[in-house]
């Protein structure tokens, strides 16, 4: 009787755990790309994006026009997580918690998207990453929702 109490807590808990975790983390598919309205045009999102990174003291790595200039690919690079990224090997640089930012019209509206940073320990589990994961997380939806406004 009691093994199988144990057993039924043991159960519960695992799936407690399991909705927990799910609930934070989008799971891989569009669920990690981030889509966010603004009333700006896109290179005033542009603008603010690089002010708001300076004034972090992120790295601005660039904006780039793709697509005959109907979208522009920001890059931004927050310091405090590649610190924890950067001991796993320069390998890593292929994944970095970069904000990776699309700014675009659509229907004559702004939106700009972002990958959601959990991409990174869907692409190389790891418990580093994940602690990255958990840094960024909220670094970059602040940025991004700072930004829409």
């Amino acid at each position: 009787m009691k093994y199988s109490i144990l057993r039924l807590l043991i159960c519960v808990a695992l799936t407690t755990t399991t909705f927990a975790t799910s609930a934070q983390t989008p799971a891989p598919g569009a669920g990690m790309i981030l889509v966010k309205p603004t009333t700006k045009k896109p290179d005033e999102v542009v603008d603010a994006i690089k002010a708001y990174s300076e004034q972090k003291k992120w790295q601005f790595v660039g904006a780039s026009k793709v697509k005959n200039g109907e979208v522009t690919l920001v890059k931004v690079c927050l310091p405090e997580v590649g610190k924890v990224l950067w001991p796993l090997g320069l390998q890593i640089s292929a994944i970095l918690p970069c904000g990776n930012v699309g700014v675009y019209q659509k229907q004559g509206k702004t939106e700009i998207s972002m990958l959601h940073p959990a991409y990174m320990q869907v692409l190389y589990p790891n418990a580093e990453v994940e602690k990255a994961v958990k840094i960024a997380t909220p670094l970059l939806l602040d940025m991004l929702d700072s930004v829409a406004k």
